[in-house]
């Protein structure tokens, strides 16, 4: 019977328990390097990337066909957003343009309800003139709508030109606010005769100027200002404007006042054409 002890058994028993203790600190350092391969510290970050990169390799192999699938299905859902959101836009323009129709619409039976005592023809303002001279637009009838040179162009709040050019399609309306245009008007309190002209110091605030008031006069803020009839251009009683104030005073030869116009000329986008 041999009772010796077996040294070189338990030699490498130890060996496999080293390299067993070797190899887990090994994993260990590399796991932990791998979650410090992102740290705020460049060397750390550094030494810790370089620690972790066959864990790093493992996980980006295994997880490379997951990536893919997923980068795939964010690209779908990404294209299929971007086509929602087409399909949105195009119905929100469709709904705007069914809005701007409407609003069209209405204004237009604005117009003819407050003129129904007229023939009018509508036009839509397709053009604005942009200088510091003129005040005029384009609309879109012409002569084959029966439009003419002269003719009043009004809005449903009151007057707004008159007709000074005419192509078969179109016409262009030079406005109240023109240097250029003046009209006769009566002041509505008093009955009272006086003429309203543009100017090219007051178009760009809105203002028109009111001249030639009689001497004996009495003219206060907020009196209304109506077509006269005077003249062939512009039918009587269609309002023009207000007065915002009275420069000089009573039988002073030089006096005037500013008048605010009825309609917002620069706002509006639908006119109508007295034609007869």
């Amino acid at each position: 019977m041999d009772y010796g002890i077996d040294f070189s058994n338990n030699s490498q028993k130890r060996k496999k328990k080293i390299i067993f203790i070797i190899i887990f600190l090994i994993f260990v350092i590399m796991f932990v390097a791998f979650f410090f391969r992102n740290n705020n510290n460049k060397i750390v970050s550094s030494i810790a990337s370089f620690i972790s990169k066959p864990i790093n390799f493992v996980y980006e192999t295994f997880n490379k066909p997951k990536m893919s699938s997923d980068i795939e299905e964010l690209r779908n859902e990404n294209e299929t957003l971007k086509a929602e959101n087409e399909k949105l836009q195009l119905q929100a323009l469709e709904y705007q343009r069914i809005i701007d129709e409407n609003t069209t619409f209405k204004e237009m039976l604005n117009i003819k309800k407050e003129y129904q005592h007229y023939d009018l023809v509508m036009g839509k303002i397709i053009y604005r003139e942009h200088d510091n001279w003129t005040q005029t637009f384009t609309i879109n009838v012409g002569a084959n709508d029966g439009i003419k040179l002269d003719q009043t162009v009004v809005h449903k709040d009151g007057l707004v030109g008159y007709i000074s050019n005419v192509t078969q399609d179109s016409a262009v309306v030079t406005t109240i606010l023109d240097a250029s245009a003046s009209v006769s008007v009566n002041i509505s309190t008093i009955n009272e005769p006086a003429v309203v002209n543009g100017d090219l110091e007051l178009k760009a605030k809105n203002r028109l100027k009111l001249t030639y008031i009689p001497l004996d006069t009495e003219i206060a803020i907020s009196d209304m200002l109506y077509t006269s009839g005077i003249g062939v251009m512009y039918p009587s009683s269609i309002p023009v404007g207000r007065i915002t104030e009275v420069v000089n005073n009573k039988n002073d030869v030089n006096r005037y006042a500013l008048v605010e116009p009825c309609v917002n000329i620069s706002k509006i986008s639908e006119v109508a054409v007295i034609v007869n």
